[in-house]
Order: C-alpha cells, then structure tokens, then sequence
C-alpha cells in the first residue's frame, strides 16, 4: 500500500550510515586516514600539497566534532574542506554495497511501503524526502531496485522516481542519474561535485525570505503534511530554524525522531535549545531512541 497520508521524512547524517558514510567526527577520522596514507588524497593543482597537509594537520588537532564547524573558522578555506568531504563521501559510492548481501537498513522498507502496482509503482504517495544529506544513496536504491523488481527500462525508473519529491536543502553529490552514483579520482569532476554542496554557515538567512528555493520546498512541504519523522537527524539550531515552520499551529500533526543513543538529559537540553521554534516537548515528544530500522516498527510505520 502506497504512503497516503501526507508525510515528510527530514534526513540527517545518520540516516544513510548504515550504508558506511560517516558520522561527523568519523568524517574528520577519514580525511586525515586518507590524506596520511600513501600518496594522499588526488588534490587539483589549485592547492600545492603543503597547504592541504597544513589543512588536515589544523583539523585533526581542532577537537571540533565536525568538519562544518572548524570550517566555520577558517573562512579561506571552505572550498579545500568542501572538497575533501566531496572526495571522502564519493568514495562511500557503490551501488553494490545498497543491497544484499549488504545492509540495504530502512530503505527496503521505505521502497516496499510505496508500492503502488507494476505499471505505475510510486505513483499516489504522498509522501516527499527532506535531506541534510549531500549524498544521493535514497535516490540510487529506489531507482536500482525498480528495475530490480519489475525488470524497468532506465527511463521508466526514472519517471517512476519522479513521483518522490526528494529536496536536499543543502546540495547535493550531483543531480542523479546524471552524474553517475559511484567513486571516481578525477579531481575536475570532484572540485566542480564540490561547487554544489553547502555547509551550515554558508547558507545566509534572508529576512524577508527563505535562505533558498529549497528551504522553501521544504516549508511547503513540512507545512502540509500531517506526519513529520525526523530521522538520523542532529537538530542544528539553524537548520530548524531555516524551515520557517511554526510547528504549534498544526496540533494534530504527528512529529516524531529516531533520537537514537539520546539520554533522557540530552533530550531536555535538546528541547530547550528548539522551545524557540515551536518544539515543546508536546510537539515532539522522547519516544525512547530508536535506529532508524527500529524506528519504523516500534514508533510509526508509514501504512
């Protein structure tokens, strides 16, 4: 049976790692690995090697849980940190390890819960993907087990496709299918790939606005649907904030988050940093901590 209900899932980092992309401090771990290991990450010309080493050197010793934040701190070289974590997650790119004998996580289920018949399959959800995610995993499963299932040509499984609104409010690894879903070293590829994606601060707030076209969508979205699940997701103040939505005004909409590895004291400093944009414990209540694998069966199914 296909989402009929109008639900938004909004994507964090954790979301996708069952897939092996890394979590923030994880992130740092393997760009410092990578770059120390053998001849190092292929960097373009536009950086001499001594500069990049000096990078890492600078981030590794930071104690920053995450590469956004130290970038935030070093102005002149967000473009060499967007390229590093471009490089990083295109590695995790490997249509392969989205299914068995590999863990394919809650995206079986998501796959299986929009079936909507052979000739049409996702058509009548109403469902639409809000993701904080740079990579385009959710988009390459759902489009390789189409035509795993039903045998689809490479146009019909992207028409199909089509049906699931998928917003990626900070950019993405490359609009897909057009750029290809897999590794690569050509390091022109990976700088322009890197053009396209935007860490926290570099979005700007507008005061008469949305920070972009996507945030919009997003509000639009999160606005007209009556379930919201939060998954994997970190609540950064200012990626709630830029959704806009006042989320008291709608009192029968179903908010719910994994929380997963959430204590009960984490809970409450989470709510009191979001009680400024609506998140009461009332709109969106401690369900206990769940993966997002577990979160479908013992919080809220999309049926």
């Amino acid at each position: 049976m296909p989402v009929v209900t109008p639900t938004v899932l909004v994507l964090g980092a954790a979301a996708s790692s069952h897939l092996g992309y890394p979590l923030g401090q994880e992130l740092i771990a393997q760009i410092v690995r990578l770059q120390r290991d053998g001849n190092g990450i292929p960097i373009p010309q536009i950086w001499e090697k001594g500069r990049v080493d000096d990078f890492v050197t600078r981030l590794s010793r930071s104690a920053h849980f995450s590469i956004d934040a130290f970038l935030e701190s070093v102005p002149d070289d967000i473009e060499l940190g967007k390229y590093l974590i471009t490089y990083c997650l295109k590695r995790h790119e490997d249509i392969d390890r989205l299914f068995p004998p590999h863990n394919s996580g809650w995206y079986q289920y998501l796959f299986n819960s929009l079936l909507n018949g052979r000739t049409s399959p996702l058509s009548g959800n109403s469902l639409t993907i809000v993701t904080y995610n740079y990579d385009r995993s959710i988009e390459a499963y759902l489009y390789h087990a189409l035509i795993g299932r039903f045998a689809m040509t490479h146009d019909d499984a992207i028409t199909a496709l089509q049906q699931i609104p998928i917003v990626h409010v900070h950019g993405t690894l490359g609009d897909f299918p057009c750029v290809p879903y897999g590794s690569t070293d050509d390091v022109d590829a990976l700088l322009c790939i890197s053009k396209s994606i935007n860490i926290i601060h570099e979005i700007q707030d507008q005061p008469d606005g949305f920070s972009s076209e996507s945030f919009r969508k997003a509000h639009e979205a999160i606005t007209q649907s009556q379930n919201v699940f939060f998954l994997g997701f970190g609540f950064h103040p200012d990626n709630i904030r830029r959704l806009q939505v006042k989320w008291a005004l709608n009192p029968s909409r179903k908010v719910r988050s994994t929380f997963w590895d959430t204590s009960p004291e984490e809970y409450m400093r989470l709510i009191s940093r979001l009680h400024a944009f609506g998140l009461t414990m009332e709109v969106l209540p401690n369900t206990g901590g769940y993966g997002c694998d577990r979160f479908f069966r013992n919080i809220s199914s999309l049926e």
